[in-house]
């Protein structure tokens, strides 16, 4: 049974690692992260959906505090003092995405940087 679930979770991280992810990925896979955080119970699947969300926005959120979270020479997230928890990131992300259907194609880091400069603007 672990062999099965750890090659489950290799083939998964493999096949992740080579696409990009869409926002449309971004809402369905961390759906299953935000339905662990309400305890309930997650299949297979959707554990290692979780464990996928996480891992893409702890390397975004990590990508972003490297690069000031900009686009080209522009600043476009200031956040507060305190770092952005992911979870606080994730529920930010997840209702943008839910209110904005038409940027599902998008890609998710566009997404997510879109989210979070609404979320923290910087000021002129």
């Amino acid at each position: 049974m672990i062999r099965l679930l750890l090659a489950l979770l290799l083939f998964a991280t493999a096949s992740a690692a080579g696409a990009t992810a869409s926002g449309a990925d971004l809402l369905a896979r961390c759906g299953a992260y935000e339905k662990s955080l309400q305890n309930q119970k997650l299949s297979a699947e959707e554990a290692l959906d979780a464990m996928w969300c996480m891992g893409y926005i702890s390397g975004l959120l990590d990508g972003f505090g490297v690069s000031d979270f900009r686009i080209g020479e522009a600043i476009a997230v200031c956040p507060p003092e305190a770092a952005i928890s992911r979870h606080k990131a994730l529920a930010i992300i997840l209702r943008w995405l839910r209110d904005n259907p038409q940027e599902h194609a998008n890609s998710g880091r566009r997404s997510a940087i879109l989210a979070l400069a609404r979320a923290y603007p910087c000021k002129p």
